[in-house]
This record gives C-alpha cells, sequence and structure tokens, in this order.
C-alpha cells in the first residue's frame, strides 16, 4: 500500500530532522558553532487520472499528482555570523564578517573554522583549544608580554620592553562557504561546491570578496538560535508522530482488506 511507504520515508526525513535538530542545540554554547540545516525534497509524483470525473466536458481529465513520499537531500550550513562576546584573554579572536582561521590538526589535515579560542603550546606555538596549529605557524616567546591583536591580523608584543611584531594572522575565504563539509570538532574541510582556500590579511580582498577583520578579546558564539530550534524540534516531532500513526492506519486498512478477501 502505497500510504504506508509515503508515511515511512516521511518518518526517516523527520528523524534525519530531529537529529539535526538535536546536535544544534547540544552546540549552542559552542564558540564559532555554525547551525546546520537539512535540505528535503518530494519524491517523484504519481499521476492518478480520475475515472468517470466530470470535468466540464473534457473527456481527457487532467490527472492529479500524488506525491510518493519525502526525501533526504543534504545537510546544509547556516553561516549567518554569530555575536561576538568580550572576553579578558588577548588571544580569544573573533572575526567580524567573513572568513575563517586555518588549522592543521595533529594528524595534519588542515582544517577550517571560525572559532578564535587561541592559546600557546609549550613550545609557544599559537594553538586552538583543541590543540590544532594556527597556520602560518605563528610562535610567541615565553617572555613576551601586553599581547595585542590587530584588525588587520598583527599580533604585537614587548619582548625585552621593545614592541616587537611577533606574528601575522591571516584569514582564508571561498568563493562559495556553503560548500564546505563540516568535520568533527567544529571544523570544515573544503570541497569542489566551496572552491579553492584563498588565503588574504584580514580587512583586505581575495578573489571577489572581502575578509573581515580581527576583533581581540572576543569570542564568536554559536548562531544557534534556541527559540528557533526548539519549535523547529516540536513540528518534526509532531510529523514524526503523524507518520507513525499512518503507519499503523496503513497496517490496519490492510488487515482488514486480508479479512474481506477470506
Amino acid at each position: 500500500m502505497q500510504l504506508i511507504g509515503t508515511a515511512a520515508s516521511g518518518i526517516r526525513a523527520q528523524q534525519e530532522a530531529i537529529d539535526m535538530i538535536g546536535n544544534n542545540l547540544a552546540n549552542v554554547d559552542t564558540s564559532g558553532f555554525k547551525a546546520s540545516q537539512a535540505d528535503f525534497a518530494e519524491t517523484l509524483a504519481t499521476a492518478v487520472r480520475p475515472v468517470n470525473a466530470n470535468n466540464g466536458g473534457n473527456a481527457n481529465p487532467v490527472p492529479l499528482n500524488v506525491g510518493v513520499g519525502v526525501m533526504y537531500m543534504a545537510m546544509g550550513t547556516n553561516f549567518q555570523q554569530g555575536t561576538l562576546v568580550p572576553t579578558d584573554q588577548p588571544l580569544d579572536l573573533g572575526i567580524s564578517g567573513s572568513g575563517f582561521f586555518e588549522v592543521k590538526t595533529p594528524d595534519g589535515t588542515t582544517g577550517y573554522t571560525r572559532a578564535g579560542q587561541f592559546r600557546t603550546d609549550e613550545s609557544g606555538l599559537l594553538t586552538d583549544i583543541r590543540g590544532n596549529v594556527v597556520q602560518p605557524k605563528i610562535q610567541i616567546p615565553a617572555d613576551a608580554a601586553s599581547l595585542v591583536v590587530k584588525e588587520n591580523g598583527e599580533i604585537r608584543g614587548l619582548v625585552a620592553g621593545k614592541e616587537t611584531v611577533l606574528g601575522q594572522i591571516t584569514l582564508t575565504g571561498f568563493q562559495n562557504p556553503e560548500g564546505l563539509e563540516a568535520t568533527e570538532d567544529n571544523l570544515f574541510v573544503p570541497t569542489a561546491n566551496s572552491g579553492a582556500p584563498q588565503v588574504g590579511q584580514p580587512g583586505g580582498t581575495v578573489g571577489n570578496q572581502t575578509l573581515g577583520t580581527i576583533r581581540s578579546q572576543s569570542l564568536e558564539q554559536s548562531n544557534v538560535d534556541l527559540a528557533v530550534s526548539m519549535t523547529d524540534l516540536l513540528q518534526a516531532q509532531r510529523a514524526y508522530q503523524m507518520n507513525a500513526r499512518l503507519v499503523s492506519d496503513g497496517d490496519q486498512m490492510l488487515g482488514i482488506a486480508d479479512t474481506l478477501r477470506r
């Protein structure tokens, strides 16, 4: 029976939606997190032609397209700017505008992130809180004091009482950020859809876009809207329950049909 197949596809789609919303809610307090959004599409419709229907004298009535379910297409990402919240750490960096920080994971993979909660490791290298090394590498001397990060990404500090340029933060832009693939630890990797990474100085221009500027002593918060996500979760749960009820009703109808045939 088509009813059961249609309802089953709805159950699968709403389960994907619930999982996605749950992940968004779990990361509502994760710095630099970008909310996921699911894309669904109607499956191929079936044309149903009415029999003996009065269609204004038309001998060939227009068939009625009846959908046969919904399918999960892809998982997208909402790259809307999150709120920049001030902190008291000079190496907490937020991006005001477009662009990503480039980091390299311990296994050598290059990733891109909006989370700018940076620290120095035991060797003085600038890393994020997960130990991924910021690219290009920046080494800050242990005796450096009064660290300041300018809007253009320049890191300055006092070394032996003298103001010194300690490094340069760069940002990476993509022609189509929505084409980036989300991976673990709040990182993104480029794909054929995102285009190649384009590295530039904060506030500068790469390709056809202007990179954002660096905001020192601030962190970009998650762009997950808690109220909207809770509303979406309730809608997905109700839709899941409705499709489950349709499966149950379809099963009862099949049972009745089997009884009639006997």
